[in-house]
């Protein structure tokens, strides 16, 4: 388990998935533990946040099989970089993952705390010669034990996708800019595309995300369990009729041969 802290804040992550197992602020835990239906805590989406449709897509033709969300958060990366306040860490593609994606890459991640912040950096280095088309995100837990709490979203200008519990699309409409706790449950995820941020205030905790290189805001949490997710991804699930296709498919990331991009996002505890 590798440790970064502040004066505020105290954060655990382990190199199993580059996973967030901890945060606290002032001593007090504010990450879910896993102890419900969802067991996971903080895992990393790559290279696909979300459900593929039938968990099946081709890519210059052929056709692959790939899980929920993605493979990177069940491999054990590597610590590069480490310093009191900061860790980077690292995977790259290998014979196993190129059966299940075919393309090259390394892939960082890098959590650091700046007062009661902790910032989520994701690198990506495409070190094939051909374009990638990949989705990516952070799917961090919180703990909400407040049944009134609110959650506030700057919305943007785009209507929020609504997906059911199997991750499928079944609608599409405008939110509120205030929405009870009650309003996630069932396995209900709400997508909020071109969303800056988003508030979710309790009795006794407040955890703020600002996207400040995602395109989309992402809340969900299993049935009524006590805490709520907000994560970050930069691709959307597949629209009624939208083949599975890596070369065609809309609403994914596109890079360039021999090139880096940069993903993070920001949260904030009080």
């Amino acid at each position: 388990m590798i440790t970064i802290k502040n004066n505020l804040l105290e954060v655990e992550v382990t190199e199993e998935g580059a996973e967030l197992r901890s945060i606290k602020c002032h001593g007090k835990e504010y990450l879910y533990q896993g102890d419900y239906t969802w067991k996971r805590r903080s895992p990393i989406l790559f290279p696909w946040a979300g459900r593929l449709r039938n968990l099946e897509y081709t890519y210059d033709g052929v056709t692959y099989h790939m899980g929920q969300h993605g493979f990177a958060r069940d491999m054990t990366f590597t610590v590069v970089e480490k310093e009191e306040d900061r860790v980077k860490m690292m995977i790259e593609s290998n014979d196993s993952t190129l059966t299940i994606y075919p393309r090259e890459f390394k892939f960082f991640v890098e959590y650091k705390v700046e007062g009661n912040s902790l910032s989520s950096r994701m690198i990506v280095d495409n070190t094939g010669d051909k374009e990638m088309t990949y989705g990516i995100g952070i799917h961090p837990g919180f703990i909400m034990e407040d049944s009134d709490a609110l959650v506030y979203i700057d919305s943007g200008d785009e209507d929020a996708i609504i997906l059911d519990a199997n991750g499928k699309r079944v609608g599409e409409e405008r939110v509120e800019d205030k929405l009870p706790l009650s309003f996630f449950s069932n396995n209900t995820t709400l997508i909020v595309p071109s969303a800056n941020k988003a508030v979710v205030k309790g009795k006794d905790r407040e955890v703020e995300i600002k996207l400040t290189h995602f395109k989309n805001l992402v809340v969900w949490r299993s049935g009524n369990d006590p805490y709520l997710c907000l994560e970050a991804w930069d691709n959307l699930p597949s629209k009624e009729g939208e083949e599975e296709n890596f070369n065609t498919r809309s609403n994914t990331v596109k890079q360039e041969k021999s090139s880096t991009l940069q993903f993070e996002s920001v949260f904030f505890f009080s």
